[in-house]
């Protein structure tokens, strides 16, 4: 998935040399929150954590008022699953903090055809985590930090989501969007393991830099 969405930003950037390609950074913060299901038992609550994003994006004309808007973006996860010893291993707290390179592939409608206004975005994200902490808090009061496994029976390096946010420009020199993004699977590999399906909330602003591509 992550090519195909790789490919379709090199396909629109390469049909759009010729246009007003708009470009710049933009930076931000999220509250993570999650969906936990122990495989045959409960669903268990969650504490939602924050983190931030930052990076860079293209605004490319796709047809009349409607852009491709990739972005590449550094992105940090984190959240605490409150077991309760709900797995009988003795966790009571389970903090996650995980690093993502994100990759979100838009579609962007302007409702002005002047680069100011509001706008609305909607779209695929794939992200792959490339480290993170695994905290575990125990009955006992004791403490337990390793880094995050990544396998086949642990955690997972890809992540999917579906991206939508709302925005306002102004005349293509800044921005700023609030969005929602909904974690489409888990986040764990192991079929017996708790499903942990992440969704997150993002408050987002962005500058573009003179001139066009």
């Amino acid at each position: 998935m992550k090519r195909i969405l790789l490919c379709s930003a090199v396909l629109f950037c390469s049909l759009y040399a010729g246009a007003q390609v708009f470009y710049g950074v933009m930076g931000g913060l999220q509250q993570i929150d999650a969906r936990v299901k122990i495989f045959e038992g409960p669903v268990v609550p969650v504490k939602p954590g924050y983190g931030f994003h930052v990076g860079a994006f293209l605004k490319v004309p796709f047809d009349k008022n409607l852009y491709f808007v990739p972005q590449l973006l550094y992105s940090l996860k984190g959240f605490t699953v409150q077991y309760n010893n709900a797995l009988r291993d003795s966790v009571v707290n389970n903090k996650l903090g995980i690093h993502y390179i994100e990759i979100p592939a838009l579609l962007q409608f302007d409702t002005k055809n002047n680069g100011e206004g509001l706008f609305f975005q909607f779209g695929p994200s794939a992200s792959v985590a490339f480290g993170g902490t695994d905290k575990k808090t125990f009955l006992n009061g004791k403490e337990r930090k390793n880094q995050v496994k990544f396998a086949n029976t642990a955690y997972g390096r890809f992540e999917m989501n579906l991206v939508g946010k709302i925005g306002y420009q102004v005349k293509n020199k800044w921005f700023v969007t609030g969005g929602y993004a909904l974690g489409l699977g888990s986040i764990v590999n192991d079929d017996l393991a708790p499903k942990i399906g992440p969704r997150m909330i993002t408050l987002s602003a962005g500058v573009f830099f003179p001139g066009k591509l």
